[in-house]
């Protein structure tokens, strides 16, 4: 019997072979988007699959109560916990800190911002991380790197015993290089250094503090036979001893418990301070994402199916008639949308290649995962599924009807007044693709507005250079020679990123009057060469010395948030920052968008701190960048011939920054798969729609009618679903998008440019299936048609 219905399947596949291409494409389509999803979660639950003791390894949690009573679950623990559960607990084998350290890494003669954690020595014997060369972190002032950090501080050469230098902690001694993971971890790093480093005092006391629980990670290794409900057990009680007498400034209290490394990754909690594990409710947004485009595809085979209703209808009458029962129809209706599924699926593994090398599909989706045979049986399975589940609603209408009605017109299932299913599903597909669209297009303009916006700074003709230990004052004497070069400027970041260091100011040291503020490190050509404007009093003093960090200016934010009256009333004025450092306003410079226009402008210390430089700025006379940037080149070999030249402009910086053009490519690959299998339903109903009406064609074409009429009397009802599906996405996708910008303080608005555009799209590329299928149907000779009748 399967070999009956599979052979019956093929043939009426192969038949109607229009309506199958449609099918298999846009089923492959939405079964590609499946695939990919489901491999990110296949890749999910095999974090940290790697470590030789994985089901004995457990994370401490602590939960936090805050004075409202609100409890807030946090992935970070106490430091002091670490070695109170190795000391007194005799069923805890061995446990380590991990702690997240900030600050840059220089060494090399570069300066880079990198990854980087503290750990115990026992790390290395707890998790099965590795050792590509050399040995682990153990010791005092040393560090193990990754094969890639290492090549980008040293390249080709040998790194082992070279020194790293960390901002605040001191010089480090690579003792070693980490090998490549065979999967991915929930803690990703660029750099491990040894927790038996000495630090500050002020350092050493924050890992003592119990009140402290947001420093870095706690990890236990049980010993053999032990469950974690035994470490269950004890957290409780030992929170309580610890906590006792504690006096917290914003939180009741805190309590403990443990959890399973096999069950950090996927994240079905939401902690505070997690690491990378990935979270339940991103890949379920992503598999909805898969789900919708093979729903797409679904209406698309349901749509065509039933409208081929009245040709099956005679060929389930007169199977009936011959003795095949309701379950023997269905069974034959199901095993062809069973079989389009398998071919579905082989196309979307041709799909899959096509995709798999994009940036973005390899980063976020299916980089590090392990293909096994296991993944491929999971594929098939789905898509079995998908084409029982595509086949169910078909099948289950189809086989329900009787012989005695066969002959009879059937002109759709009705859903409301008349508006059929068929008709139905067209709508949903194009008011699902267009709300894509108009969400997409919002996405481009707030990416395009962030590198093209004025950010109150020159942002053409400004060229940035990275220092990397260059001293700046003799780079800045060398580059200022140059011919088309206006001002040269050194500051601490780059312009448009996260900002820099975060202060306390106040007006008064010892006064409770305190706001939170932004530090730039910048020297006196900075104003003139971004070319910003002095509101009141005069830039900072021209000086190499730190004696200049006495002067500051602020912001325009900063003058009202500190309640310095006018512009023009607070130079003169002094400020305390971080009640150590007491300095003088020089002048405030207008407002300018510093950071990313997720933030709305806050307020602004400039400083000269010469230590703090990283980056100088070149301001460029118009026609002139291609040679300043050639001679800079020259200078830069000539002081540093052992690091490659950096510089770039401001505005690729910007460019490169925020158009996020890999995530923009595959997003619009989404919509485009939307679009084209909407698409292609349409002209799949279109075909069938005039198929049907061949006849009435005919003989409106002998009656007089035109080309143009008969395209119009085929086409309106589809152009009346097209603009049905706009009436009822555009507000949909104005919210869908307004959603998405509400995350930036500055952002594009929705208007008639985007849903015009985006509706525009969608009714033309509507309008020409529609379009050049019936003209086609009306060219025909009405002859020809009524002689086959």
């Amino acid at each position: 019997m399967f070999r009956s219905y599979l052979k019956t399947a093929l043939r009426n596949l192969w038949k109607h072979n229009l309506f199958t291409f449609i099918n298999i494409f846009g089923l492959a389509s939405g079964l590609t988007v499946c695939l990919l999803a489901i491999t990110h979660i296949k890749g999910a639950f095999d974090y940290d699959s790697f470590h030789p003791n994985k089901d004995r390894i457990y994370r401490i949690l602590t939960d936090v109560v805050d004075k409202n009573g609100n409890q807030m679950p946090c992935a970070t623990a106490p430091m002091p916990l670490a070695g109170v559960l190795k000391r007194d607990y005799s069923f805890i084998e061995q446990s380590a800190r991990v702690v997240r350290l900030y600050g840059q890494i220089s060494g090399n003669h570069k300066r880079l911002d990198v990854l980087s954690f503290g750990v115990d020595p026992s790390f290395f014997s707890m998790f099965g991380f590795q050792m590509a060369k050399g040995s682990p972190a153990t010791e005092p002032h040393t560090t193990v790197l990754t094969k890639l950090t290492a090549e980008k501080f040293f390249g080709k050469a040998n790194p082992i015993g070279k020194t790293l230098t960390i901002d605040g902690i001191g010089p480090m001694t690579v003792s070693g290089i980490l090998a490549d993971n065979p999967a991915k971890s929930h803690l990703r790093f660029d750099m491990l250094v040894s927790l038996q480093t000495p630090v500050k005092a002020e350092q050493q006391q924050a890992f003592l503090d119990w009140r402290n629980y947001r420093n870095g990670y706690v990890y236990v290794l049980l010993k053999t036979g032990f469950a974690d409900n035994v470490l269950n057990n004890v957290l409780p009680a030992l929170s309580s001893r610890v906590t006792k007498g504690l006096r917290f400034q914003s939180e009741k209290g805190y309590s403990l418990r443990a959890q399973a490394l096999t069950e950090i990754s996927p994240a079905f909690e939401e902690l505070y301070y997690s690491s990378y594990e990935p979270q339940v409710g991103g890949l379920t947004a992503e598999f909805g994402v898969g789900l919708l485009t093979l729903l797409l595809a679904g209406f698309n085979y349901v749509n065509l199916t039933l409208a081929r209703s009245l040709s099956r209808a005679r060929e389930v009458g007169v199977r009936k008639v011959s003795g095949a029962v309701r379950w023997q129809l269905m069974g034959q209706f199901m095993a062809e949308s069973m079989v389009l599924a398998l071919l579905a699926l082989c196309l979307s593994f041709v799909f899959l290649e096509l995709v798999k090398p994009m940036a973005f599909v390899q980063q976020w989706l299916i980089g590090g995962v392990q293909w096994s045979a296991g993944l491929y049986f999971i594929f098939i399975g789905f898509s079995l599924l998908t084409g029982l589940v595509a086949g169910f609603v078909p099948a289950r209408v189809l086989s329900a009807f009787e012989p005695a009605q066969v002959l009879r017109s059937h002109s759709g299932l009705k859903v409301i007044r008349g508006i059929s299913l068929r008709k139905s599903l067209i709508v949903a597909q194009f008011a699902i693709s267009l709300i894509a669209m108009i969400s997409l297009l919002t996405m481009i303009r707030q990416q395009q507005y962030m590198v093209t916006a004025d950010y109150g700074f020159r942002t053409k003709g400004v060229l940035n250079i990275p220092l990397n230990d260059v001293p700046y004052q003799r780079l800045t004497n060398e580059i200022n020679q140059l011919a088309g070069v206006e001002e040269v400027s050194a500051l601490s970041v780059m312009l448009g990123n996260f900002g820099d260091e975060g202060l306390t100011v106040r007006r008064q040291r010892h006064t409770g009057d305190s706001a939170a503020a932004s530090l730039l490190s910048v020297d006196a050509g900075f104003v003139p060469a971004m070319n910003l404007t002095l509101k009141a009093g005069a830039n900072l003093p021209k000086s190499n010395t730190d004696s200049s960090g006495h002067f500051v200016l602020i912001n325009e934010e900063a003058v009202h948030t500190f309640k310095l009256g006018e512009a023009r009333d607070a130079v003169g004025k002094t400020l305390w920052l971080n009640d150590s450092t007491e300095v003088q306003i020089a002048g405030v410079v207008a407002d300018f968008r510093y950071t990313t226009f997720v933030w709305a402008i806050k307020p602004l210390v400039l400083q000269a701190q010469p230590t703090r430089y990283q980056f100088l700025n070149v301001a460029v006379a118009e026609g002139a960048e291609a040679a300043v940037l050639a001679d800079a080149q020259k200078i830069w070999k000539r002081l540093n011939p052992y690091e490659p030249f950096a510089g770039r402009w401001y505005d690729d910086y910007l460019d490169e920054r925020h158009s996020h053009k890999e995530d923009i490519d595959f997003m619009s690959l989404l919509v485009g798969l939307a679009l084209s299998i909407a698409c292609l339903g349409l002209l799949g109903m279109v075909t069938y729609t005039t198929q049907q009406r061949t006849k009435e064609v005919s003989i409106r074409k002998v009656m007089g009618a035109n080309v143009g009429q008969l395209v119009w009397l085929l086409s309106w009802d589809f152009v009346k679903l097209l603009l049905i599906a706009g009436a009822i996405a555009l507000p949909l996708g104005s919210l869908a998008g307004y959603a998405f910008l509400m995350s930036f303080a500055y952002h594009v608005g929705i208007g008639i440019e985007t849903l015009g555009s985006c509706l525009g799209t969608l009714l033309l590329l509507g309008s020409l299936t529609i379009g050049i299928r019936t003209y086609r149907s009306a060219l025909i000779n009405p002859a020809d048609s009524l002689r086959a009748e």
